[in-house]
């Protein structure tokens, strides 16, 4: 049963909509799971030569209304992270890059 997995411990991952794939401007990633975790931290990569505006949205409802959590400037060869407030709840997130590149956007839960 699910509550059985409680006795395990507490849920924890690590994944993301993105893994140096190759995103083009303007396109949504794949929704990816936000909720059930207490802490969360994102980080986001590119290879482009130039600084890549990451807009990170998130469907509170779980209804498929997406609002735009926060955009954030990822500069060339760095990684940017961010940790989500304490017990902030979505249900899913997903991630929109300004320009064509090779992106990551993965998450850590705990």
């Amino acid at each position: 049963a699910v509550d059985d997995l409680w006795s395990l411990g507490k849920a924890v991952g690590h994944g993301g909509p993105w893994h140096k794939t190759a995103v083009q401007k303007d396109n949504p990633s794949d929704p990816y799971l936000l909720m059930g975790y207490d802490r969360k931290t994102l980080t986001l990569s590119h290879d482009a030569a130039e600084p890549v505006r990451v807009r990170v949205q998130v469907d509170i409802t779980g209804t498929g209304d997406w609002v735009t959590y926060r955009v954030f400037e990822v500069k060339p060869g760095e990684s940017l992270q961010h940790e989500f407030p304490e017990g902030y709840q979505a249900y899913w997130l997903r991630v929109i890059a300004s320009r064509d590149c090779r992106a990551t956007a993965e998450l850590v839960y705990e």
